[in-house]
């Protein structure tokens, strides 16, 4: 039998085996990371990185915006090689572009069927409402699964 249940249900077996991490450079976001691989690595599961940016501002040309991404990805890079990854854990990655980054994580969870999201506590965005920032806000408003802030 998988391990499925109707969306925004947890996993039936209490196991979270497909994972999420919200990534975005922070040392909050790398101990989420951490925190993730470990889970994953005992529930033998995997973990999928997202770094939500909000797109460039002031790009001007498509190459511009290219080169803004190209960035994006060597941070997320950049973070994932300070983190052991133990061999039988799955890690992939992706960035995605978006103006509201807790709301698009909380659809990006939604839409690939993950069972857990794993975020850090504070990141980069460092305004704050009513104690916590306003991604991670959005994402629990936003997400029926579980969500563990680290």
């Amino acid at each position: 039998m998988a391990n499925t249940a109707p969306f925004g249900e947890p996993p039936r077996s209490g196991a979270f085996r497909r994972i999420l991490v919200g990534f975005d450079g922070s040392n909050a976001a790398h101990d989420a990371l951490r925190t993730a691989i470990a889970l994953a690595a005992d529930l033998r599961g995997e973990a999928h990185v997202l770094l939500v940016v909000r797109p460039p501002a002031h790009s001007e040309t498509e190459e511009e915006a290219l080169r803004a991404a190209e960035a994006e990805r060597e941070n997320l890079s950049q973070g994932l090689a300070q983190v052991p990854t133990p061999d039988q854990v799955e890690v992939s990655t992706e960035v995605l572009y978006a103006d509201d980054p807790g709301r698009a994580m909380a659809a990006y969870a939604a839409e690939h069927g993950f069972d857990i999201v794993v975020v850090g506590g504070h990141g980069r965005e460092q305004v704050m409402h009513r104690g916590i920032g306003q991604s991670l806000e959005g994402l629990l408003r936003h997400h029926p699964c579980p969500v563990l802030v680290v």
